[in-house]
């Protein structure tokens, strides 16, 4: 028996095959889709992990350098604790990061083996003894190899950042993927650098507690509406209330309302209503102001933000924008917790950056000591290689959220390297050192 079919059974036919194969293509889209993001997260993620072990081995390495100009046993006790909980950091970051069949046994025996051995040297000079020639060697040479760690994990970084090379890509050795196979090459690369590094004795871990944190600023203070958050945020901005609009709530340890356009992010806290942060993502264009124009509009927005006692300490220019650190001041004392960045635009002097986490954190009317010590009893615990410049009161932050009372020193090695030391007002303990870095676009210390 033959079907004929009529015309509007036949459109019908035709209407639902085509309905059906966009509904197939439409799922083979999505889980394509689906997929395509599953991928960038697991990327974005194994970025994130390289990022942080970059940071690590770099803290290493800088910290190992610091530990040459130490004057007290102390304090080379605390830099060899922080050496330590950074190798850890960095052995973390390491396994996180897929390796195919890649073996980097010693670039993990590198980062298992240099904070415990720092560990050892200090309780050796706790103990009174000296270190022995080849030990100071072996600290030059494991600094050296944090260094050229780094350099190797910063060319896959960049790879990867560029689209060269993707992380989640690695293949066996005998794959022939162009991509794939470089990314494999870089990583062995990076471990047979590392073959030369000494074979370190050492006796132990040693490892601290950071406590969180809640903001001292605000404590107390009521709670603001979102329209009047708005107003700060729109004031901070330069815009009118009908250009931002309300994102999602921060509710962390610092809540806060957050608003946002197109450009602009700002940040203000629940309690108080305080400005915790801003941020300008428009592209800066030629510069046209000079540094100290760009300090003076600094510190005019602070006072705008009620934060008139500050002083800018070191700043630097990223991608045409001024960023200075601030720290208040208290009876001429340099309080250095509680510390604002502002970054002005130097094409035209707007606010592009403005982070006051830290000190809504920590900001609050102290109760300072009198020194016990004179700055010249004081610069006594300073190592005997670095040449004293000038020294200031300072309150400097613990890693364990704590505050030491203490005499800057601003001091020069003989190769012309600037450092800060560090030592207690009262008890002469030299408490920590920093590096200064001085670069064509500002200051920076390590």
């Amino acid at each position: 028996m033959k079907i004929v079919l009529t015309r509007r059974a036949a459109v019908r036919v035709i209407s639902f095959s085509l309905a059906a194969v966009l509904v197939a293509l439409g799922v083979a889209f999505w889980q394509r889709q689906r997929a395509a993001a599953y991928q960038r997260q697991l990327e974005q993620g194994y970025l994130r992990s390289l990022g942080e072990l970059s940071s690590y081995l770099v803290n290493i390495s800088d910290d190992l350098e610091k530990g040459r100009y130490l004057g007290t046993p102390a304090r080379i006790a605390q830099l060899s604790a922080r050496v330590w909980r950074e190798s850890g950091g960095a052995k973390a970051a390491l396994s996180s990061l897929p390796m195919g069949e890649l073996q980097l046994d010693t670039v993990y025996r590198f980062l298992s083996q240099v904070g415990d051995y720092t560990m050892s040297l200090s309780k050796k000079l706790t103990a009174g003894e000296a270190l022995s020639a080849q030990e100071v060697e072996n600290m030059d040479a494991l600094r050296h190899y944090a260094a050229q760690l780094k350099g190797d994990v910063d060319e896959i970084l960049l790879a990867v950042q560029t689209g060269e090379l993707r992380l989640s890509e690695l293949p066996a050795p005998q794959e022939e993927d162009g991509a794939s196979a470089a990314l494999f090459d870089q990583w062995e690369s990076a471990e047979q650098s590392m073959s030369g590094y000494p074979t370190l004795i050492y006796d132990g871990p040693f490892s601290d507690h950071l406590l969180n944190q809640y903001p001292v600023l605000t404590r107390g203070m009521e709670q603001v509406s979102p329209e009047r958050a708005l107003a700060v945020a729109a004031q901070a901005c330069g815009l009118p209330t009908t250009q931002l609009q309300r994102q999602d709530d921060e509710n962390s340890h610092m809540p806060c309302y957050v608003f946002a356009n197109q450009e602009r992010t700002a940040a203000v806290t629940k309690a108080g209503g305080v400005l915790a942060y801003l941020l300008d993502g428009r592209q800066i264009g030629q510069q046209r102001l000079t540094r100290q124009a760009a300090i003076q509009r600094a510190g005019r927005f602070l006072e705008d933000q009620g934060a008139a006692q500050m002083h800018a300490t070191y700043y630097e220019v990223v991608d045409g924008v001024c960023i200075i650190n601030y720290a208040a001041v208290q009876d001429g004392i340099l309080l250095y917790p509680d510390l604002i960045k502002v970054g002005i635009a130097l094409d035209d002097g707007s606010v592009a950056f403005y982070d006051a986490r830290g000190y809504i954190n920590n900001h609050r009317q102290r109760s300072l000591p009198s020194p016990t010590l004179t700055a010249q009893q004081a610069a006594a615990s300073v190592s005997p290689l670095l040449s004293i410049q000038s020294s200031r009161l300072v309150l400097i932050p613990t890693d364990g959220q704590n505050e030491l009372f203490c005499y800057e020193f601003l001091a020069t090695a003989d190769g012309g390297q600037q450092l800060l030391a560090y030592v207690n007002a009262t008890t002469g303990a030299e408490e920590n050192l920093l590096l200064l870095i001085q670069t064509p676009n500002g200051t920076l210390t390590k």
